[in-house]
Formats: C-alpha cells, structure tokens, sequence
C-alpha cells in the first residue's frame, strides 16, 4: 500500500534529509544516497511512471533545483538505483569468492550476504524491477552486467557439485533459485516484519543450504 503524503508524513522525511546529510562533514554522496533512497521506495510502491521527480523531492522536503544537481533526469535516477543493486549483488560476491571451505559455504556466505544487503536502506533500489524504462542503451549495458552476475553465482554452484557439497542437476536453475526469491522479501515485508535483516539473511543462508546439500542416509 502507498504511504500517504500527510503533512506529517513530508515532515518527517525533511527532517530524515536535514538531520542525516545537512551537517558539513558529510560528503555529498550520502545525499544522493537519501534521494536514491526515497526515489526507490516511491518507484517500488507506486511504479515508476506513476513517480515524478517533482514528487520525490516534495517528500524529501528539497527544491528541484538541488534535485537536478544530483540528477540529470528520471533515466539518470533509475540508473544510479540499479547501481546500487549492482554493488550489493558484487559485495555478495567478493564476499563468498574469498570464504574459504566448499563450495556449499561460499554459496551460503553469498546468500546470507545478500540477503542483508537487500533488506536494508537501500535494499528498495535492489529489487526495482521496471528495467525495460531504461533508456535502451542503458538496459543493454544492465542486462550485460546481470549475465556476468549470473555466471559468477553459477561458478559458485559448480564448484560445489565438483566438491560434492552440492546436488544440482540443472545449474543454470539453481543459480537463479538462489538469486531471485531474496529480491521479494522488501515487496512483501509484512512477511517479515518480525525479523532484522541479520535474522532474515541468517535464515535464508541456512534453507539454501539445506536446500543443495547432497541427500542424508
């Protein structure tokens, strides 16, 4: 359900821009960040073409010029939010291509590393699903990078049957099994609203494990 913009509501959201980003020693990164932010939720919950940027800096409580000095255009926004799901997705990654053990524990460590990934801040950037609003170029750059995702989340789930630490017949299938369900879990939090990130990412590492895992007995 779309949040309402009571006064209350655009209130609030001035004083999360003012309170988190306006002091000095912040960088101007971390007020892209707050915009990318209130930009994907608004975008996850509303759709992105029912989303104006006028709308967006409204809640935040800014002016659309201090808007467009951090972004050109509604495609530059998109962009920068698919961004941010690329480098969750890459800190997954490192993350479980250095872990050392099987390759059943690096899948778990990207799992779980993912997982929280997504279920904080900026998770809502992560899971924005409209690519095809991109501008054509810029979607056939995203959709290169995500083949190079996939491959890598494969590599993962080969080098576990090679080890034995992992039964999968199809390893294309796998990989998408283990990337896709997470990128739900921020649409539907009232799933899960009883959980943190940690508790959630913990979970979900655990299941895939026990989902690939070799038959006991």
């Amino acid at each position: 359900m779309s949040r309402g913009k009571g006064t209350s509501d655009v209130a609030r959201i001035k004083l999360r821009w003012n309170g988190e980003v306006e002091s000095s020693e912040e960088q101007q990164r971390l007020k892209r960040r707050v915009i990318l932010r209130e930009a994907g939720r608004a975008f996850n919950e509303r759709g992105f073409h029912n989303v104006s940027l006028d709308e967006v800096a409204l809640e935040l409580g800014i002016s659309k010029t201090v808007f467009y000095y951090y972004f050109r255009n509604k495609n530059d926004v998109l962009l920068s939010c698919v961004e941010i799901g690329f480098e969750l997705a890459e800190e997954a990654l490192r993350a479980a291509e250095t872990q050392e053990g099987t390759g059943l524990d690096r899948i778990a460590t990207f799992v779980r590393t993912y997982v929280e990934g997504i279920n904080s801040e900026l998770g809502t950037c992560a899971v924005f699903s409209e690519l095809n609003s991109l501008h054509p170029d810029d979607l056939k750059k995203v959709r290169k990078r995500q083949r190079m995702f996939g491959r890598r989340v494969m590599k993962l789930v080969t080098q576990g049957i090679a080890d034995g630490s992992v039964a999968v017949e199809d390893v294309k299938s796998a990989a998408g099994w283990i990337i896709s369900p997470p990128l739900m879990m921020p649409r539907v939090p009232e799933f899960w609203r009883d959980r943190s990130g940690a508790q959630l990412a913990t979970w979900y590492a655990d299941f895939a494990r026990r989902a690939l895992m070799p038959p006991r007995g």
